[in-house]
């Protein structure tokens, strides 16, 4: 009679699990726990080819596909519940940010507005000034030949 297989999804699970747990992941105990877990310590070539599959693709960045058949464990829940809240936090962080820059934009065109219109009127009242000026130059010269048509 054959003994018991271990499923590749069970080795994917212990592997995540020892993972998960900050211990060294090694052949061995892989092994132990396989044996712990089912009674049986799966194949040496089976066991270290799916580690190293593992390790390849961890090492890559790629998160490996450990979840095929193999129901959540309560450590991948709480992950998956700490990735959305981060991802929620990182949402509304990024729409904060997004109305404070629309904010200043739309207050930085008011005031390059506000400048413009600034300098118009700020030319406007020295070109009053000087009208102001002449009218007055004027009105002295008139002042000064009405005294002598008067003397």
């Amino acid at each position: 009679m054959r003994p018991v297989r271990v499923t590749e999804p069970a080795i994917h699970a212990v592997i995540r699990d020892l993972a998960a747990t900050g211990a060294r992941v090694t052949g061995v105990a892989v092994r132990e726990e396989l044996s712990k877990r089912y009674g049986v310590r799966g194949g040496v070539a089976r066991v270290y080819r799916v580690l190293q599959a593992f390790r390849r693709e961890r090492v890559a960045g790629v998160r490996p596909n450990l979840r095929e058949e193999v129901a959540p464990s309560g450590f991948d829940a709480q992950a998956t519940l700490r990735a959305e809240r981060a991802e929620t936090r990182e949402r509304v962080h990024q729409e904060r940010w997004a109305r404070e820059t629309d904010a200043l934009r739309t207050r930085l065109a008011g005031l390059e507005s506000a400048a413009r219109d600034l300098e118009i009127a700020q030319q406007r009242v020295t070109d009053l000034a000087q009208a102001l000026a002449s009218a007055h130059a004027r009105i002295s010269r008139l002042e000064a030949l009405l005294a002598e048509a008067a003397r």
